[in-house]
Protein backbone atom coordinates (compact mmCIF):
# COMPACT_ATOMS: atom_id res chain seq x y z
CA UNK A 1 0.00 0.00 0.00
CA UNK A 2 2.90 2.35 0.68
CA UNK A 3 4.33 1.56 -2.76
CA UNK A 4 0.92 2.18 -4.30
CA UNK A 5 0.64 5.52 -2.51
CA UNK A 6 4.11 6.60 -3.70
CA UNK A 7 3.34 5.63 -7.30
CA UNK A 8 -0.07 7.35 -7.12
CA UNK A 9 1.63 10.56 -6.02
CA UNK A 10 4.31 10.25 -8.71
CA UNK A 11 1.71 9.75 -11.44
CA UNK A 12 -0.42 12.54 -9.97
CA UNK A 13 -3.29 10.10 -9.87
CA UNK A 14 -6.21 10.56 -7.47
CA UNK A 15 -6.99 6.90 -6.73
CA UNK A 16 -4.62 4.80 -4.62
CA UNK A 17 -6.99 1.84 -4.93
CA UNK A 18 -6.90 1.99 -8.72
CA UNK A 19 -3.08 2.04 -8.79
CA UNK A 20 -2.95 -0.77 -6.23
CA UNK A 21 -5.28 -3.00 -8.27
CA UNK A 22 -3.48 -2.26 -11.52
CA UNK A 23 0.16 -2.60 -10.41
CA UNK A 24 0.46 -4.20 -6.98
CA UNK A 25 -2.46 -6.53 -6.20
CA UNK A 26 -0.69 -9.70 -7.34
CA UNK A 27 2.85 -8.59 -6.52
CA UNK A 28 4.37 -10.63 -3.64
CA UNK A 29 6.19 -8.77 -0.88
CA UNK A 30 8.36 -10.37 1.76
CA UNK A 31 7.12 -9.36 5.19
CA UNK A 32 10.60 -9.76 6.63
CA UNK A 33 13.34 -9.26 3.98
CA UNK A 34 16.40 -11.27 4.86
CA UNK A 35 14.76 -12.86 7.87
CA UNK A 36 17.03 -14.76 10.22
CA UNK A 37 19.76 -14.81 7.56
CA UNK A 38 20.50 -11.13 8.20
CA UNK A 39 23.96 -10.70 9.68
CA UNK A 40 22.81 -8.40 12.49
CA UNK A 41 20.16 -10.88 13.62
CA UNK A 42 22.58 -13.79 13.34
CA UNK A 43 25.17 -12.02 15.49
CA UNK A 44 22.69 -10.75 18.03
CA UNK A 45 21.24 -14.25 18.37
CA UNK A 46 24.74 -15.65 18.85
CA UNK A 47 25.43 -13.12 21.62
CA UNK A 48 22.09 -13.91 23.23
CA UNK A 49 22.95 -17.62 23.28
CA UNK A 50 26.08 -16.75 25.24
CA UNK A 51 24.22 -14.67 27.80
CA UNK A 52 21.46 -17.29 28.08
CA UNK A 53 24.02 -19.99 28.86
CA UNK A 54 25.60 -17.69 31.42
CA UNK A 55 22.22 -17.13 33.03
CA UNK A 56 21.74 -20.89 33.32
CA UNK A 57 25.13 -21.56 34.86
CA UNK A 58 24.55 -18.86 37.47
CA UNK A 59 21.42 -20.73 38.56
CA UNK A 60 22.97 -24.15 39.09
CA UNK A 61 26.63 -23.66 40.02
CA UNK A 62 25.98 -22.67 43.70
CA UNK A 63 24.40 -26.10 44.29
CA UNK A 64 27.70 -27.78 43.44
CA UNK A 65 29.66 -25.85 46.05
CA UNK A 66 28.01 -27.72 48.98
CA UNK A 67 28.33 -24.69 51.24
CA UNK A 68 26.65 -21.37 51.91
CA UNK A 69 27.68 -18.69 49.41
CA UNK A 70 29.70 -15.70 50.55
CA UNK A 71 28.31 -12.17 50.49
CA UNK A 72 30.42 -11.39 47.45
CA UNK A 73 29.12 -14.42 45.60
CA UNK A 74 25.48 -13.58 46.27
CA UNK A 75 25.67 -9.92 45.33
CA UNK A 76 28.01 -10.70 42.45
CA UNK A 77 25.65 -13.26 40.91
CA UNK A 78 22.69 -10.91 41.30
CA UNK A 79 24.69 -8.21 39.52
CA UNK A 80 25.50 -10.57 36.66
CA UNK A 81 21.83 -11.46 36.25
CA UNK A 82 21.08 -7.73 35.96
CA UNK A 83 23.88 -7.40 33.41
CA UNK A 84 22.19 -9.90 31.12
CA UNK A 85 19.15 -7.62 30.92
CA UNK A 86 21.39 -4.65 30.19
CA UNK A 87 22.78 -6.47 27.15
CA UNK A 88 19.27 -6.56 25.68
CA UNK A 89 18.88 -2.83 26.20
CA UNK A 90 22.28 -2.13 24.64
CA UNK A 91 21.42 -4.17 21.55
CA UNK A 92 18.13 -2.28 21.25
CA UNK A 93 20.04 0.98 20.99
CA UNK A 94 22.58 -0.58 18.62
CA UNK A 95 19.77 -1.71 16.31
CA UNK A 96 18.69 1.93 16.01
CA UNK A 97 22.22 2.95 15.06
CA UNK A 98 22.45 4.92 18.31
CA UNK A 99 26.15 4.36 18.99
CA UNK A 100 26.66 6.68 21.95
CA UNK A 101 23.58 5.43 23.76
CA UNK A 102 24.66 1.80 23.24
CA UNK A 103 28.16 2.66 24.49
CA UNK A 104 26.77 4.19 27.68
CA UNK A 105 24.99 0.94 28.57
CA UNK A 106 27.91 -1.24 27.46
CA UNK A 107 30.34 0.75 29.58
CA UNK A 108 28.08 0.25 32.58
CA UNK A 109 28.07 -3.49 31.90
CA UNK A 110 31.86 -3.63 31.82
CA UNK A 111 32.06 -1.68 35.07
CA UNK A 112 29.58 -3.97 36.80
CA UNK A 113 31.25 -7.18 35.62
CA UNK A 114 34.64 -5.82 36.69
CA UNK A 115 33.16 -5.01 40.10
CA UNK A 116 31.86 -8.58 40.36
CA UNK A 117 35.35 -9.85 39.53
CA UNK A 118 36.74 -7.75 42.39
CA UNK A 119 34.18 -8.67 45.08
CA UNK A 120 33.18 -12.24 44.23
CA UNK A 121 35.72 -13.76 46.59
CA UNK A 122 34.92 -11.41 49.49
CA UNK A 123 32.77 -12.14 52.53
CA UNK A 124 33.07 -8.82 54.32
CA UNK A 125 30.18 -6.46 53.65
CA UNK A 126 32.14 -3.36 54.67
CA UNK A 127 35.01 -4.18 52.32
CA UNK A 128 32.55 -4.78 49.48
CA UNK A 129 30.89 -1.42 50.15
CA UNK A 130 34.24 0.33 49.83
CA UNK A 131 35.18 -1.41 46.57
CA UNK A 132 34.93 1.27 43.89
CA UNK A 133 34.17 0.63 40.25
CA UNK A 134 37.25 2.50 39.06
CA UNK A 135 39.45 0.30 41.23
CA UNK A 136 37.59 -2.76 39.95
CA UNK A 137 38.38 -1.84 36.35
CA UNK A 138 42.06 -1.68 37.27
CA UNK A 139 41.84 -5.02 39.10
CA UNK A 140 40.19 -6.73 36.13
CA UNK A 141 42.56 -5.11 33.64
CA UNK A 142 45.52 -6.55 35.53
CA UNK A 143 44.34 -10.03 34.48
CA UNK A 144 42.56 -9.04 31.26
CA UNK A 145 44.47 -6.11 29.65
CA UNK A 146 41.90 -5.93 26.86
CA UNK A 147 39.29 -4.79 29.39
CA UNK A 148 41.25 -1.59 29.91
CA UNK A 149 41.60 -0.99 26.17
CA UNK A 150 37.89 -1.48 25.49
CA UNK A 151 36.93 0.56 28.55
CA UNK A 152 39.15 3.41 27.39
CA UNK A 153 37.47 3.45 23.97
CA UNK A 154 34.05 3.38 25.62
CA UNK A 155 34.99 6.21 27.98
CA UNK A 156 36.07 8.41 25.08
CA UNK A 157 32.53 8.15 23.72
CA UNK A 158 30.72 8.34 27.06
CA UNK A 159 32.74 11.41 28.11
CA UNK A 160 32.35 13.07 24.70
CA UNK A 161 36.06 13.34 23.89
CA UNK A 162 37.04 15.34 20.82
CA UNK A 163 37.81 12.30 18.66
CA UNK A 164 34.50 10.72 19.55
CA UNK A 165 32.17 13.68 19.21
CA UNK A 166 33.67 14.69 15.86
CA UNK A 167 32.06 11.56 14.41
CA UNK A 168 28.60 13.10 14.74
CA UNK A 169 29.42 16.38 12.96
CA UNK A 170 28.45 16.21 9.30
CA UNK A 171 28.01 18.64 6.42
CA UNK A 172 25.54 18.37 3.57
CA UNK A 173 26.02 19.41 -0.05
CA UNK A 174 25.23 23.00 0.86
CA UNK A 175 27.93 23.09 3.56
CA UNK A 176 25.32 23.17 6.32
CA UNK A 177 26.54 21.60 9.55
CA UNK A 178 24.39 19.21 11.55
CA UNK A 179 24.68 16.50 14.20
CA UNK A 180 24.37 12.88 13.12
CA UNK A 181 22.08 11.07 15.57
CA UNK A 182 22.29 7.54 14.19
CA UNK A 183 23.59 5.70 11.15
CA UNK A 184 24.21 2.25 9.71
CA UNK A 185 27.94 2.65 10.39
CA UNK A 186 27.19 3.55 14.01
CA UNK A 187 25.11 0.37 14.20
CA UNK A 188 28.00 -1.73 12.88
CA UNK A 189 30.42 -0.17 15.38
CA UNK A 190 27.98 -0.73 18.24
CA UNK A 191 27.53 -4.36 17.24
CA UNK A 192 31.29 -4.91 17.07
CA UNK A 193 31.61 -3.42 20.55
CA UNK A 194 28.84 -5.62 21.98
CA UNK A 195 30.27 -8.77 20.40
CA UNK A 196 33.65 -7.94 21.97
CA UNK A 197 31.94 -7.20 25.28
CA UNK A 198 30.06 -10.51 25.18
CA UNK A 199 33.36 -12.31 24.69
CA UNK A 200 35.13 -10.46 27.50
CA UNK A 201 32.27 -10.90 29.97
CA UNK A 202 32.34 -14.62 29.22
CA UNK A 203 36.10 -14.73 29.82
CA UNK A 204 35.81 -12.86 33.13
CA UNK A 205 33.01 -15.06 34.45
CA UNK A 206 34.87 -18.19 33.33
CA UNK A 207 37.86 -17.00 35.34
CA UNK A 208 35.67 -16.52 38.41
CA UNK A 209 33.94 -19.89 38.16
CA UNK A 210 37.13 -21.65 37.14
CA UNK A 211 38.53 -20.96 40.60
CA UNK A 212 36.05 -23.47 42.10
CA UNK A 213 37.54 -26.96 42.09
CA UNK A 214 34.06 -28.44 42.55
CA UNK A 215 33.05 -27.16 39.10
CA UNK A 216 36.00 -28.41 37.10
CA UNK A 217 34.58 -31.92 36.64
CA UNK A 218 30.92 -30.92 36.38
CA UNK A 219 29.31 -31.77 33.03
CA UNK A 220 27.33 -28.53 33.08
CA UNK A 221 30.51 -26.52 33.41
CA UNK A 222 32.20 -28.47 30.61
CA UNK A 223 29.16 -27.91 28.39
CA UNK A 224 29.20 -24.18 29.10
CA UNK A 225 32.90 -23.96 28.28
CA UNK A 226 32.25 -25.75 25.00
CA UNK A 227 29.52 -23.23 24.14
CA UNK A 228 31.86 -20.36 25.00
CA UNK A 229 34.59 -21.83 22.84
CA UNK A 230 32.30 -21.90 19.83
CA UNK A 231 31.75 -18.13 20.07
CA UNK A 232 34.30 -16.73 17.60
CA UNK A 233 34.12 -13.00 18.25
CA UNK A 234 37.21 -12.25 16.16
CA UNK A 235 35.76 -13.82 13.00
CA UNK A 236 32.44 -12.06 13.50
CA UNK A 237 34.02 -8.64 13.96
CA UNK A 238 36.50 -9.27 11.13
CA UNK A 239 33.62 -9.87 8.73
CA UNK A 240 31.95 -6.66 9.88
CA UNK A 241 35.23 -4.79 9.49
CA UNK A 242 35.52 -5.70 5.81
CA UNK A 243 31.82 -5.17 5.09
CA UNK A 244 32.03 -1.70 6.65
CA UNK A 245 34.85 -0.65 4.34
CA UNK A 246 37.39 -1.11 7.14
CA UNK A 247 35.86 1.35 9.58
CA UNK A 248 38.64 2.45 12.00
CA UNK A 249 36.59 1.89 15.17
CA UNK A 250 35.69 -1.64 14.16
CA UNK A 251 39.34 -2.29 13.31
CA UNK A 252 40.37 -1.10 16.77
CA UNK A 253 37.81 -3.36 18.47
CA UNK A 254 38.89 -6.26 16.26
CA UNK A 255 42.50 -5.85 17.40
CA UNK A 256 41.40 -5.93 21.04
CA UNK A 257 39.63 -9.26 20.55
CA UNK A 258 42.43 -10.74 18.44
CA UNK A 259 44.99 -9.98 21.11
CA UNK A 260 42.73 -11.45 23.78
CA UNK A 261 42.28 -14.68 21.81
CA UNK A 262 46.00 -14.86 21.06
CA UNK A 263 46.88 -14.60 24.74
CA UNK A 264 44.34 -17.31 25.56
Amino acid sequence: MISAAVLTYSLQNKSVDNIYRKYFKDKPYSEDPGGDARLDRLYRRSCREQTTCLDEILKWYPKLLTREPSIGEVIGDLTLIRVLYSFERAFSEADKGALFEAVAIARMILEQVSWVFAVHGLDDGEVIKKTKTTKSIATTTAKFPQVGRLYGWMSDHAHWSYGAHMKVIVEDDESATSALLASSEFKAIAYAMLIALTFLVSEIVASILGSYLALSSAEEFKSWNATRGAFDAASMIDKMYHLSGEAPDIGLILNIVKVDRKNG
